[in-house]
């Protein structure tokens, strides 16, 4: 099948174009601004990118029109190539939909929500998983260094796991959910919840029902994993949950913290009052402990030792741009 995605470069949108082409897609792709590290990850990959948003590049003029349009959520009515792609009647799916459809329905889904920290904890928790030779599919909003990109199906057979930032923005112009309902998650992490995009939501009890609507969506077979610190995700449960709960907080929930440095690069993890062991990263700052205690019990929910996910993380590499280490100069890194 022949996939043109509109808004490519977008680090979710160049991930579902990386997965499309792992699934044996012909893909090809348009946004407003072409430039790497997305750009050069897609080329190498041999995918089409096309600088802005023109009609020829869905078809008209004489060109092959492609089979789907997969449409990112920075397009809106008004837009030459959504214009002409509704005229045209072309196909067309958001890229959330379609990443739910074709390559989560059949896997173990591990969702990562929140108003922050969603690419760090994605990374952390693929990485635990890998770690632990389960080789997990993942589609992370940046490149997470201990993999190098974005977006891969990794091990497909049967329900194999697959890790997936869940974002709470809206999926497209013409749906406007929120785009984690599409996921169908069986562990979801909750780690926080905050007032944020004030362009689609009026106030921070619009995003407590978003976040509602995605606890909806769990299995009463999975797990939710929610910071327990949080009274904004209490509100959430307190509308109603259906799947059971493990929570975590510096000084209460099932997972606690308790740091051994200041600046959270060495702290112990305790699990229902009983230290089982000991971090040391290159990581700092509280945040941080935070988004590992959401990956330990997430992986720990999905069959993993606690101990192993513990050693594991050692090992980890933020994704780029989040404590990203660039040089080292007379002394100063």
């Amino acid at each position: 099948m022949k996939l043109h995605i509109l808004g490519i470069c977008g680090t979710f949108m160049g991930g579902v174009a990386a997965l499309a082409r792992e699934l044996g897609h012909a893909v090809e792709g348009s946004d407003a601004n072409i430039y790497p590290p997305m750009s050069e990850q897609l080329a190498a990959l041999g995918i089409t990118l096309r600088q802005g948003y023109r009609p020829e590049h869905l078809g008209v003029g004489g060109g092959d029109a492609p089979d789907l349009v997969i449409v990112g959520n920075a397009l809106s009515r008004g837009n030459p190539a959504i214009e002409y792609m509704l005229d045209a009647r072309l196909p067309y799916v958001s890229g959330p939909q379609w990443t739910g459809e074709q390559v989560l329905a059949r896997r173990r889904v591990f969702a990562v929500a929140g108003t922050h920290g969603k690419t760090t904890t994605t990374a952390m928790l693929a990485h635990l998983l890998d770690a632990s030779g389960r080789k997990p599919g993942f589609l992370v909003g940046g490149v997470p260094e201990n993999f190098g990109v974005s977006a891969r199906l990794g091990n497909s057979a049967g329900s194999a796991d697959f890790v997936i930032e869940a974002d709470e923005y809206d999926t497209a112009f013409f749906d406007k959910r929120s785009k984690f309902v599409h996921y169908r998650a069986q562990v979801c992490v909750l780690n926080n919840l905050e007032y944020d995009h004030a362009d689609i939501f009026p106030d921070i009890a619009s995003i407590e029902r978003q976040f509602h609507h995605l606890v909806r969506t769990v299995p009463g077979s999975g797990r939710l994993v929610v910071n327990a610190e949080d009274t904004h995700l209490a509100n959430v449960l307190a509308m109603g949950a259906w799947t059971p709960v493990t929570s975590f907080g510096m000084e209460r929930g099932d997972w606690q913290a308790r740091l051994r440095t200041a600046d959270g690069s060495r702290f112990a993890v305790v699990r229902n009052g009983v230290e089982i062991g000991e971090v040391r990263w290159d990581l700092l700052g509280r945040h941080n402990v935070m988004n590992a205690l959401a990956a330990i019990a997430a992986a720990e929910a999905g069959g993993v030792e606690p101990a192993h996910a513990i050693a594991a993380l050692a090992g980890f590499r933020s994704a780029k741009r989040r404590l990203e280490v660039v040089g080292e100069h007379r002394g100063v890194r």
